[in-house]
């Protein structure tokens, strides 16, 4: 049985995907579809309201007595990856992919077409191949998302990044009859690293002053996590200054961990930061009321190498 089938074009380099079938909810585009390069996404792909799809080719017909697939549109689809082969993102092509959570993409895609991205506020996660010293899409993409983004980088090196939520609000003016616009959050600040469209490192970690008074201790917490355990671009003044914040945030750090069952983000917590015993044990209150059993294996093997306080003596 088929279970996933590509309604695409022939153009001039290679074919244009038009509709993409599955009775999955995770979409991975193929590099090739009967031997040529997918090399473009048409308007409205994977929209839920999508226009008149062109006539086209699919890439394999219905076995007799087979039920049809179903076409996997914003409706349905969770998770998205683009090949490198991809030069061209049709206008509104993920529009009102509402249940869409995580994308991944080479740096290469750079025509994308206006509103590409319109109304997918649920992606949280964002995987991007970067290839370095050329033009790349990163800035693009992520000043048309606007919440908060987890990126995995993966260039020369590898790289965890946060981007926070902004959004604008429009506040009229009434003595002047305007209307401004207010900018709240930090994260428009995160989406200008960038120079010639290749993201600056240093500029991206030179915003932590900004980050720690506007957002959540939890998210400030994730992103140094982040830059330190995976450090491609990470210069030593600005690790310091992470580790910094960590340690002063060191229990609040591994019980975000702990109580959502992270096992090496906590493992590495515990060889990085200097813990006490008595905070260990909180930590482990804490992952116990989450219910997170070998979070609370890992914590007490690590209390019990540790000297255990000792206990003051009364003598009368």
């Amino acid at each position: 049985m088929n279970t996933h089938a590509y309604l695409y074009k022939i153009i001039e380099n290679g074919v244009r995907l038009l509709s993409y079938r599955s009775l999955d909810h995770i979409a991975v585009i193929p590099e090739e579809i009967d031997g040529r390069p997918v090399v473009e996404l048409a308007d409205y792909v994977f929209s839920q309201h999508r226009r008149e799809v062109e006539a086209g080719i699919w890439s394999c017909g219905k076995e007799p007595g087979e039920e049809e697939l179903p076409t996997l549109d914003g409706s349905r689809l969770t998770e998205l990856s683009l090949p490198s082969t991809i030069k061209k993102v049709g206008r509104y092509a993920f529009y009102n992919c509402e249940f869409l959570e995580r994308f991944s993409c080479y740096s290469s895609t750079l025509d994308w077409g206006a509103g590409a991205f319109t109304g997918c506020k649920g992606i949280r996660h964002l995987e991007l191949f970067v290839t370095e010293g050329g033009k790349s899409c990163f800035q693009e993409i992520v000043s048309e998302l606007r919440q908060t983004l987890y990126v995995s980088y993966h260039g020369a090196g590898e790289a965890r990044l946060l981007f926070p939520e902004f959004y604008e609000e429009a506040v009229e003016n009434t003595p002047a009859r305007i209307l401004e616009t207010h900018m709240h959050g930090c994260g428009h600040q995160y989406r200008y690293c960038f120079r010639e469209s290749q993201f600056q490192f240093q500029g991206y970690d030179s915003l932590f002053s900004y980050v720690k008074v506007q957002e959540s201790e939890q998210l400030v917490i994730q992103l140094a996590i982040g830059r330190l355990r995976y450090p491609y671009g990470l210069t030593r003044s600005y690790q310091e200054m992470y580790l910094e914040y960590l340690e002063r945030h060191k229990l609040a750090a591994a019980i975000w961990a702990a109580k959502r069952g992270k096992q090496d983000e906590l493992s590495w917590l515990l060889e990085t930061c200097s813990y006490e015993h008595g905070e260990l044990g909180r930590v482990v209150e804490e992952a116990g009321k989450a219910g997170a059993v070998p979070v609370v294996s890992l914590l007490m093997e690590k209390q019990k190498q540790m000297k255990q306080p000792e206990r003051r003596q009364f003598r009368l």
